[in-house]
């Protein structure tokens, strides 16, 4: 969810029945802890029938970063993941409008579906300018940080990237400790990397620094 606009101040209707059904799963949290297998793995070949490289964006809010990484890069595969309904309305409606036929959308709390992570599947993913939680010293909280970081580690195929961002000093210090001190991942500045979200600009106008790296697998 984008910071400074909550979702339910967003005006967007519905999309179409015939829309939805082509780019929108909602995944209920209870069903997910109950009966994961009972759902498909976050991979090309569940989501798209084909085994094109796959990069998720985790809390894609609006989808600006996977609808523009779709219409850039026609042979690879996006899957978008946000528990936030109206954002991924909009998602949706750009990805409609745009014809694209290599993106999907899953609204649902993706620290849920870890498990249906698959080892070694995942080219790129993307955790960018999420709504910064104020539970840094919460142990509890930040084991569920790590696993969330280890998971999509192990997703990764050998050379892919995971990159986070965020414009909230004290996030981005968990997030990096646990990364670097926690799970020994060898991080990169992403100064250089071109990932420029429409967040990334709004809060870069507003003079907010945005701290970010990006770890690579070997």
């Amino acid at each position: 969810m984008a910071r400074g606009r909550h979702p339910t101040r967003m005006h967007i209707d519905p999309p179409s029945e015939e829309v939805s059904a082509k780019y929108l799963r909602t995944w209920c949290g209870c069903d997910l802890h109950r009966d994961s297998h009972r759902f498909p793995s976050l991979t090309s070949h569940e989501f798209f029938d084909n085994d094109q490289p796959l990069e998720i964006d985790f809390g894609c809010g609006t989808g600006a970063l996977a609808c523009g990484r779709a219409r850039q890069c026609p042979n690879i595969n996006l899957l978008g993941i946000d528990l936030s309904q109206k954002p991924l309305y909009c998602a949706v409606m750009e990805a409609s409008q745009s014809n694209l036929e290599n993106i999907k959308f899953i609204k649902g709390n993706f620290f849920i579906m870890l498990p249906l992570l698959v080892p070694r599947t995942v080219s790129a993913a993307y955790y960018l300018f999420p709504n910064p939680p104020r539970d840094y010293l919460r142990e509890r909280s930040n084991e569920r940080r790590k696993r969330f970081l280890q998971s999509v580690y192990n997703a990764l195929i050998p050379g892919g990237r995971f990159f986070f961002a965020t414009d909230a000093n004290e996030f981005f210090n968990c997030v990096h400790t646990i990364a670097q001190s926690e799970l020994l991942f060898e991080t990169h500045c992403m100064q250089d990397v071109d990932l420029a979200t429409r967040y990334r600009q709004t809060w870069e106008k507003h003079g907010r620094n945005v701290e970010s790296f990006m770890v690579e697998k070997k």
